[in-house]
C-alpha cells in the first residue's frame, strides 16, 4: 500500500497518531503540512514523497508544537532549499523552540525534563511568514484559516475540498485519553470550532484522529464543544474551595480521574487549567486575588 493516502485529486495524507497532509502542486511537487514529531517523521515524509514521485516544494507549519513541527530540521538539512511557512505567532516558537518549555515554566529557564522532543522539537528559521487569507506556493493557492486557540497563532489550510484543521478538532479518543482538550485561549479554541462548522470542505483533516467527511463534522465539534465546556465545568467546580493554581489543578485531576505519569504531561496539564481559570475570569466566573498565602483563585459571579 502507498504510503500517501489520497483524499481528493490532489490532497493526500499519511495517517497515524499525528496525521500528516499533502497538497499536490500545479508544478508537480507536493506541499508538506506539519511534519510530525521527529525525524522519523521526517524520513517518513521523505519516503512517501520519493514514492509518489512527488518532489518537496514546501514545509506549512499550521502551530508550533513540537508534533507538528518535529520532522522540520530533518527535511531542511536533507532537501536542500526547502523553505518553511508559518503564522507570524507560531513562526517565532518554530524558530527558537526553547520558548515552549518557557512558557510552560512561567517563563523561567525550564528544567531539563521539559527539554526534550516532546515539547521542544529542533528548531529552523521560517522563511515566509503567513499573514494573508491565502498562501500561493509553486503555482498552487490554498486557503488559509484563522483557527486561534491551541495555540497563539494557529491556522488550518484548505484546499480542493479538504480542510487540514491542525489541532482546530480532535477525534474523540484524544478528547478520552486527555480529559482536557489541551487550550491556550479557550474563549478564541471555542471560536475556531465555529469556524470550522460554517466551511463546506468535502473533508476535514484533524492533526490527531479520523479523516472527516463534512455530513459527520457536526457531530463531531459537538463533542469538542461538550468536552473544552465540560473541563470549563470541572474547573470551576473545583473552585468551591478557593487555592492556588496547583491546588485547583490537583482538584480537577483527581475529579476527571486523570494518570499523569510524567513531568511534561503534567506541565501542560497545568497550563490547560490556567487557560480555564482565565476563560471563567473573562466571564466573571472566576477570579484571582493576592493573599499572603499567595495568588488564589476563587468563585465569582
Amino acid at each position: 500500500m502507498a504510503l500517501l493516502q489520497p483524499i481528493t485529486a490532489r490532497t493526500f495524507y499519511i495517517p497515524g497518531s499525528n496525521n500528516l497532509g499533502f497538497v499536490a502542486t500545479a508544478d508537480g511537487g507536493a506541499i508538506a503540512i506539519d511534519t510530525g514529531l521527529d525525524k522519523d517523521a521526517g524520513r517518513l515524509i521523505r519516503k512517501a514523497l520519493d514514492e509518489a514521485k512527488l518532489p518537496l516544494r514546501a514545509i506549512v507549519n499550521t502551530h508550533h508544537h513540537a508534533d507538528h513541527i518535529g520532522g522540520n530540521d530533518f527535511l531542511v538539512r536533507n532537501i536542500p532549499g526547502v523553505p518553511v511557512y508559518a503564522p507570524p505567532l507560531e513562526a517565532a516558537l518554530i524558530a527558537h523552540p526553547l520558548l515552549e518549555p518557557i512558557y510552560l515554566s512561567m517563563g523561567a529557564q525550564p528544567i531539563p525534563a521539559l527539554q526534550n522532543k516532546w515539547l521542544m522539537a529542533k528548531g529552523v528559521p521560517v522563511d515566509h511568514l503567513i499573514e494573508g487569507a491565502q498562501l500561493t506556493i509553486a503555482g498552487t493557492t490554498l486557503d488559509v484559516i484563522a483557527l486561534p486557540g491551541h495555540s497563539l497563532g494557529q491556522i488550518g489550510l484548505a484546499f480542493d475540498g479538504v480542510c487540514f484543521a491542525a489541532d482546530g478538532f480532535f477525534g474523540p479518543a484524544i478528547l478520552q485519553k486527555h480529559g482536557i482538550p489541551y487550550a491556550q485561549d479557550v474563549g478564541a479554541q471555542l471560536a475556531s470550532l465555529g469556524r470550522l462548522a460554517a466551511r463546506n470542505d468535502l473533508y476535514f483533516l484533524p492533526g490527531h484522529g479520523d479523516l472527516t467527511p463534512r455530513d459527520q463534522l457536526e457531530e463531531l465539534l459537538a463533542v469538542n464543544q461538550s468536552a473544552i465546556e465540560h473541563a470549563s465545568a470541572t474547573v470551576r467546580a473545583a473552585l468551591a474551595e478557593p487555592g492556588d493554581l496547583l491546588a485547583v489543578a490537583r482538584r480537577v485531576r483527581a475529579a476527571l480521574g486523570l494518570q499523569l505519569a510524567a513531568i511534561p504531561q503534567y506541565a501542560i496539564f497545568v497550563s490547560a487549567v490556567s487557560a480555564h481559570l482565565g476563560y471563567l475570569a473573562q466571564q466573571g466566573q472566576a477570579q484571582l486575588v493576592l493573599e499572603e498565602d499567595g495568588m488564589i483563585w476563587q468563585a465569582a459571579g
